[in-house]
């Protein structure tokens, strides 16, 4: 049920982002609150959820400062009651072989992909079980499912944000909280 509900959706300056922002927005969510670093992208969103009569909040959050999460989390209980939807969506990839990757290259990969996603769970599960329910999306992709090659850091956050996700979704399996 998405109708009168508040959503979240970080990585919402394009691509899945910006497409399930606005399809929240025209399935009936009550408010939306988009997030990403890219604040051309991210006004260009909130420009088209407006137009289609939606009710959008815009933040610049970077996903992998745990802080900054859960301070857009504490914003979002203030001032909408907390979050019912919640779309962990933000993400990077970084193209290379393993041989080649840098080990920053790869933390800013995990620390987007993974660790945002994290974050984002758990800054925002507090809120939904204070609702009774609610829903947790976490977007991996087929390379949370097979490996290829110069994609090892992606691969490897794809895949753990899977293992977190099937872990969350166990954890909650006879309630009303969903986990994707």
């Amino acid at each position: 049920e998405i109708s009168g509900k508040v959503a979240v959706v970080t990585g919402a300056a394009s691509g899945i982002g910006r497409a399930t922002a606005e399809l929240l927005s025209r399935e009936g969510a009550k408010h939306i609150a988009i997030t990403d670093v890219n604040r051309e992208g991210l006004e260009e969103t909130a420009k088209n959820i407006r137009a289609s009569g939606g009710e959008v909040s815009t933040h610049i959050i970077d996903v992998s400062d745990k802080d900054a999460v859960y301070a857009f989390a504490d914003e979002i209980a203030a001032a909408h009651g907390g979050a019912d939807i919640v779309i962990n969506n933000a993400g990077v990839a970084q193209m290379a072989r393993v041989e080649d990757l840098t080990y920053e290259d790869f933390e800013w990969v995990m620390n987007i992909d993974f660790w945002g996603m994290v974050y984002g769970s758990k800054a925002f599960l507090p809120q939904i079980q204070a609702k009774g329910a609610g829903h947790i999306v976490n977007v991996s992709s087929i390379f949370g499912l097979i490996s290829v090659p110069t994609q090892a850091a992606y691969n490897s956050a794809k895949f753990a944000i899977r293992g977190f996700t099937e872990a969350l979704l166990q954890e909650y399996a006879d309630t009303d909280i969903k986990v994707s």
